[in-house]
């Protein structure tokens, strides 16, 4: 292939062709994938999991209690001894109903607390999701960003080489100096160490990728579109972030805590509880005709050492630190949406600036190559521009690749990572 041939096309290379690999993946299908494997995910569920049977079991509190008794006991009978009030042996056997009446609405207010920290743990589940696919969209953008480089740097190092070879046939009849095939050479061996820079980082991408989404073959990630880096209005990434995922469970957790409070300062009300048996078996006694007896229990706790105020005093001090944690969540999140929100903004500005950057620096290329066919320029200087072309394009695919970073870290940050602002 002659010189001009290759220089063309390298000039017009889409950027965001990649080397074809087995195989192809978009950003959702990955997400999805991860979101079936992860093992933080799976956690996170056992968590939610665990604290709704934790209600339950709380709520089993308010509910009566069927259980069937008995016991048996041997004794001594003295000679002599009335038969009636003394037997060798005593057997009785019945069945116990408890039902709790009143404690104060304890186990109710209890068990509302534990259904809000159940809502916290589905929301915590729910945050731990999008942070998944801002990781998965790390690790799918950086094999993306590096397959792109590796093909702007075997395009190079190719036209580096036919220069080379170039440069050897011209040294044969005088056309070319030692100097100039040198640093050809020197920069052709820069090239190949800095595409093995590339494949070495390739090769790390794709092994982060397999191993969030579980495919054993390589992986050539699908080509962001441009708008998908938009900058959506602040105001709207603010307001959804104000409420994401992780800030809502913090809110459930001060809800709970504010029921704890209750439930524990609720300890000073009475406690009114139902006992009921019925007896299938009893031992001879006065009461061996009576089949059943129902027992109504009060109690009110008159002085218990200092115990419920200080019990109270610590969930209203806990009640203190979820009400901070809501504050402080809220806050952080409305920074990260900020702060995502103006890396996109400058992001989305380098890369318009160096599309304009790349499309000058083709152009000085092709001159270059015009002015070396007229003899107007040297080998090296057309070098010089393929040079200033493949850093530019480099600088220019990374500020594509941070663009969409920053538009997805502004989605993680909002909670609707993957949807629309």
């Amino acid at each position: 292939m002659s010189k001009s041939l290759l220089l063309t096309a390298f000039l017009l290379l889409p950027l965001s062709v990649a080397a074809q690999a087995d195989r192809p993946i978009a950003l959702p299908e990955a997400y999805k994938l991860a979101l079936a494997r992860s093992e933080e995910i799976a956690i996170s569920g056992a968590t939610y999991e665990e604290t709704l049977a934790k209600a339950d079991e709380i709520f089993s509190r308010v509910l009566p209690r069927l259980a069937v008794m008995g016991f048996q006991t041997l004794q001594d009978v003295p000679p002599g001894a009335s038969g009636l009030f003394l037997q060798r042996r005593r057997e009785q056997g019945w069945m116990n109903l408890r039902q709790p009446l009143f404690t104060g609405m304890r186990e109710f207010l209890a068990y509302r607390a534990s259904k809000d920290l159940g809502r916290a743990a589905e929301l915590s589940l729910e945050r731990a999701r999008q942070l998944l696919y801002g990781d998965v969209a790390r690790a799918y953008l950086d094999l993306l960003g590096a397959q792109d480089d590796i093909r702007i740097r075997e395009a190079l190092v190719s036209i580096t080489q036919n220069r080379v070879a170039d440069l050897k046939e011209f040294r044969k009849v005088g056309r070319a100096r030692a100097s100039e095939l040198l640093a050809a050479e020197s920069q052709l061996a820069a090239n190949l160490a800095q595409l093995e820079t590339s494949r070495a980082a390739e090769q790390v991408a794709q092994f982060k990728l397999a191993f969030l989404t579980g495919l054993d073959q390589r992986l050539t990630p699908a080509p962001v579109p441009a708008e998908a880096a938009a900058i959506p209005a602040l105001d709207a990434a603010l307001a959804k972030a104000r409420v994401r995922a992780d800030v809502e469970a913090r809110r459930e957790e001060a809800s709970a805590a504010e029921r704890n409070v209750k439930v524990a300062s609720r300890a000073r009300w009475p406690v009114i509880s139902l006992d009921a048996n019925y007896y299938f078996r009893r031992p001879p006694s006065f009461t061996s005709d009576v089949k059943w007896d129902a027992t109504i229990t009060g109690s009110l706790p008159l002085y218990g050492g200092g115990e419920i105020g200080s019990q109270t005093r610590q969930q209203e001090a806990r009640l203190k630190a979820r009400r901070a944690a809501l504050a402080e969540g809220v806050r952080l999140a409305e920074l990260e949406a900020r702060s995502a929100h103006q890396r996109l903004r400058s992001s989305v500005a380098v890369t318009a600036a160096l599309d304009k950057a790349e499309r000058l620096a083709e152009e000085n290329a092709r001159a270059q190559s015009s002015d070396y066919r007229l003899g107007q320029v040297t080998n090296l200087e057309v070098l010089g521009s393929l040079n200033s072309l493949q850093q530019t394009r480099l600088q220019q695919n990374a500020a594509r690749i941070d663009a969409y970073w920053s538009r997805v870290q502004l989605e993680v940050a909002a909670g609707v990572p993957g949807g629309s602002l």
